[in-house]
C-alpha cells in the first residue's frame, strides 16, 4: 500500500484517503493561487504617479509671486501676478474703494489687510501671521482717504464679531488736543 505525507502535519497517510486521519486535511481540496501582488504593485505605482503628476502640475500653475502696489500716483492699486508661463495685472481705482478692512483672526492669516470695493468685492492687500498690520492698515487707508474698519472675528466660545470704524483722515480735525496743566 503506498502512503503519500500530509502537508500539514506530516504524517504518512493512504494514497487513497480523501483526507489525513491525524488532522483532517482535505486532499481534495485545490489550493487557491495567491496572487503575487504584482498587479497590485503595478496599480499603487500608477496611482502614485498619476497623484504626483497632478501635484507637481498643480505646484508649476500656482508658484506665483504676487506683488501689491498702492500708488498714491495713479490713485489705484495694483495687483501683479507672475506665474510660470504668464503674468497677470489688475488694477482697482481709488474712487472704486468704499473702505480699508483689517481682520483679526481671519481664515489665511491672523491679521489680514482687505480693500472692499462699491461692489462688495473684497481684496486681500496683505497678510501676517505673527505681527499686527494695523499700522499699515491706517496708512493705505489715509493714502486712499477711505474709512477703516477693523474687525475681530472670535473663533471658539461662540464669540461675536466686533466692528470697529476708525473715521477718514480727511473726516478728523486738525486740531491738536490741549494739554491740562
Amino acid at each position: 500500500m503506498s502512503t503519500k505525507t500530509c502537508p500539514s502535519c506530516g504524517a504518512d497517510v493512504p494514497e487513497a484517503a480523501p483526507r489525513c486521519k491525524h488532522c483532517f486535511h482535505d486532499f481534495t481540496e485545490v489550493p487557491q493561487r495567491s496572487s503575487s501582488g504584482l498587479m497590485g504593485l503595478l496599480g499603487l505605482i500608477a496611482a502614485m504617479a498619476v497623484v504626483g503628476a497632478i501635484f507637481f502640475y498643480l505646484m508649476r500653475e500656482n508658484q506665483a509671486s504676487e506683488h501689491i502696489v498702492v500708488d498714491k500716483e495713479t490713485t489705484s492699486i495694483i495687483f501683479t501676478t507672475k506665474y510660470a508661463d504668464r503674468t497677470e495685472t489688475d488694477r482697482i481705482s481709488f474712487n472704486d474703494v468704499a473702505k480699508v478692512e483689517m481682520i483679526v483672526g481671519g481664515d489665511i492669516a491672523t491679521f489680514e489687510v482687505y480693500v472692499v470695493t462699491l461692489s462688495g468685492e473684497s481684496h486681500m492687500v496683505n497678510q501676517s501671521k505673527e505681527k499686527t498690520l494695523r499700522g499699515y492698515a491706517e496708512h493705505i487707508a489715509a493714502v486712499m482717504d477711505k474709512p477703516f474698519v477693523e474687525r475681530s472675528v472670535k473663533r471658539g466660545f461662540g464669540g461675536p464679531t466686533e466692528d470697529r470704524v476708525v473715521p477718514a483722515p480727511s473726516s478728523v480735525s486738525g486740531a491738536a488736543p490741549k494739554k491740562s496743566e
